[in-house]
């Protein structure tokens, strides 16, 4: 029997590529294997009651756009039967990324037409699902910025990026593993499912989405003369060598706050002003892979 097959094509996000998409499954998806369906995201998180109404009803579910579609629909298949895959159509892609799913559309379905699959770890933050990272800081107050642009990519984002150093201040954050209390005078604070953010910015270059274990990783404050060394360290996967990187392996951990903090959830921020509590959730969304 042929596949139940829906793709999930959000029209805003990114750089244009998902404007292909509909051509392509015509095209490149094999027919031999799956029935196909599209439907298009017309609001924000729409893609999350597409997700949750294809359980049950579909075998397969693909989100087409970036790291936020992923999220919203990775988390409303977890602990599901429905197979969640993706076509990476953001600017970052970090998602994509640690997969090694090709950024070229076409590639992309090749990778679906072979069907391998795979059983990977999620995170929980409060009471929102997480699939590839977490955290507070710079990166979060990047995303809120990033958000506002009317055009992303890289130039876009680097330029924000460059820009928001003019505030960049360490926030002291304190927080628990297992049970025993930590501080650190921290830059970014993120906990790692994937490892890395996007354009291969890894963040957590040896994490695994397998393991049963989350990195909790803190860029701690450093002089910042040496910022292009950080960023170079972080752009080839050698952040973890600095010393200005403290890196917690964890199941669970708890950020202790009580004032206005930016967060984020794979890339997408919020602002919190309470305790945060971040949990794995081992073997719970089963997921298309190279």
């Amino acid at each position: 029997m042929k596949h139940k097959i829906l793709f999930i094509i959000n029209p805003f996000s990114g750089i244009g590529k998902q404007k292909i998409i509909e051509n392509l499954i015509d095209k490149a998806l094999d027919i031999n294997k799956f029935k196909a369906q599209i439907i298009y995201t017309e609001y924000a998180k729409h893609a999350i009651e597409i997700s949750k109404k294809a359980i049950g009803v579909f075998d397969v579910v693909i989100a087409v756009g970036g790291d936020g579609t992923i999220n919203e629909v990775g988390r409303s298949l977890v602990n599901s039967d429905v197979v969640f895959g993706l076509i990476p159509a953001g600017s970052g892609n970090g998602f994509a990324r640690h997969l090694k799913i090709p950024l070229k559309p076409a590639r992309a379905f090749e990778i679906i037409n072979k069907f391998n699959t795979q059983i990977i770890d999620t995170g929980i933050i409060n009471d929102m699902f997480f699939i590839n990272l977490c955290g507070v800081g710079f990166d979060a107050e990047m995303g809120y910025k990033i958000e506002k642009l009317e055009k992303r990519g890289f130039r876009g984002n680097f330029k924000v990026f460059m820009t928001s150093l003019k505030n960049l201040k360490a926030k002291q954050i304190k927080f628990a593993v297992e049970n025993k209390n930590y501080n650190v005078n921290s830059y970014i604070f993120t906990v790692a499912n994937g490892s890395q953010y996007g354009f291969n910015a890894k963040i957590s270059p040896n994490s695994s989405i397998t393991d049963a274990w989350f990195e909790a990783v803190s860029i701690n404050k450093f002089p910042t003369i040496l910022l292009p060394i950080i960023a170079k360290k972080i752009f080839t996967g050698k952040i973890a060598k600095s010393k200005y990187c403290e890196i917690h392996k964890c199941k669970s951990l708890k950020i202790f706050n009580k004032e206005k903090l930016y967060a984020h959830v794979d890339g997408e921020p919020f602002i919190i002003s309470s305790d945060i509590d971040i949990k794995i959730k081992e073997k719970s969304l089963k997921v298309i892979v190279v």
